[in-house]
């Protein structure tokens, strides 16, 4: 009796390190990305890393939240389709690990803008913070845009209305990304400011529930546009200076 209660002890001590040694394991995988800002037309690859060993672990399986923004193959090379946020997710001996991909489209852009819009993407995912204008800690909506320029060395209000009066006025039409969209029932009744990032889209604080998100810059009313970034930015145009309103350049 003596020996098969040893003979138990010993199983379930072994049992016991394998599932402790199953989990440490575990434990030292991680994505090598758990944010990356991708390019239209590159093909960057995620990987699992064995952080103990700074070896690369082979995904049982690759999956895209939304193949319509980016593709990945089963070796998690990722190819953009259109600008947007999306979750890639790699699975390894049923444990999931994730990477927020954001696509972005350069194209066209000076390098002010493109300052400007490769910053505001690398906070897509972070939390919304009424009052708020921490990029990492919660921003609301004009916090959001006052941080993003305050980084690019332009001072802005902390209010979405106050932002209309700080910024050059622009049509739609001709609109450019590192724009100001302005939404609400009217232009008095401001509500919401959003960065417009090109082809359609825009970065924003959005709600407590989803964060700082891309959205389609007409997915509610808007009722102004501006334009914070010089003149300068846009070479071959012409503005009149003495009825244009700047943010303040520090």
């Amino acid at each position: 009796m003596r020996h098969k209660g040893l003979a138990l002890v010993t199983l379930l001590f072994t049992f016991s390190m394998m599932i402790f040694l199953s989990v440490d394991a575990q434990a030292a995988v991680k994505m090598s990305n758990k944010k990356l800002v991708v390019e239209m037309g590159t093909a960057p690859q995620l990987q699992l890393i064995d952080s103990d060993y700074d070896l690369e672990e082979e995904a049982d399986s690759w999956k895209t939240s939304n193949s319509n923004v980016v593709e990945v193959d089963e070796e998690g090379i990722l190819t953009p389709v259109s600008v947007g946020s999306t979750i890639v997710t790699a699975k390894l001996d049923g444990k999931k690990y994730t990477s927020r991909v954001t696509v972005v489209d350069y194209t066209g852009m000076s390098e002010e803008q493109k300052e400007v819009v490769s910053f505001a993407l690398q906070y897509v995912g972070n939390r919304y913070r009424y009052g708020g204008t921490s990029l990492t800690k919660g921003a609301d909506c004009s916090g959001f845009t006052l941080a993003v320029y305050k980084n690019c060395g332009y001072d802005l209000t902390h209010n979405a209305y106050s932002q209309i009066a700080d910024t050059q006025k622009v049509k739609m039409r001709d609109i450019k990304p590192g724009d100001l969209i302005f939404y609400g029932s009217s232009k008095r009744a401001c509500s919401h400011v959003a960065l417009y990032i090109g082809n359609g889209k825009v970065v924003h604080a959005s709600t407590e529930t989803t964060g700082i998100v891309i959205s389609d810059y007409k997915y509610r009313k808007y009722v102004a546009v501006g334009r914070v970034l010089e003149t300068e930015t846009y070479p071959g145009e012409e503005t009149d200076e003495s009825v244009t309103r700047y943010a303040t350049q520090q």
